[in-house]
């Protein structure tokens, strides 16, 4: 599977090369792995102060990554299917979305 990976930007300066798309390709079904795939892929800006706060969705809205946790949290603990995402054929688009505090 193809993974389409997108982030909004954290500051104006980093505007520049919106939308921040990486590209990557994954074997497998499971949604926890796809997440930490895409967070391999696409490394997130921390911020200064320590509390970045993201969430990754694809069409519906998967985990929250904070930047001084170790791992991802799931929103749920049964994540959605695969096919449930935004998928079409084997590509697999999945955005990250930045909450400023």
């Amino acid at each position: 599977m193809r993974l389409y990976i997108t982030r909004d930007s954290v500051a104006a300066g980093d505007d520049v090369d919106a939308p921040h798309l990486r590209t990557g390709a994954f074997a497998g079904s499971d949604i926890s792995q796809i997440v930490s795939a895409c967070l391999a892929i696409s490394r997130l800006p921390s911020t200064s102060g320590g509390d970045a706060t993201w969430a990754i969705a694809s069409g519906l809205p998967i985990a929250v990554i904070e930047q001084q946790w170790l791992e991802p949290k799931m929103l749920s603990q049964f994540p959605p299917k695969l096919d449930h995402l935004d998928l079409e054929s084997d590509l697999l688009r999945l955005h990250f979305t930045y909450f400023a505090l």
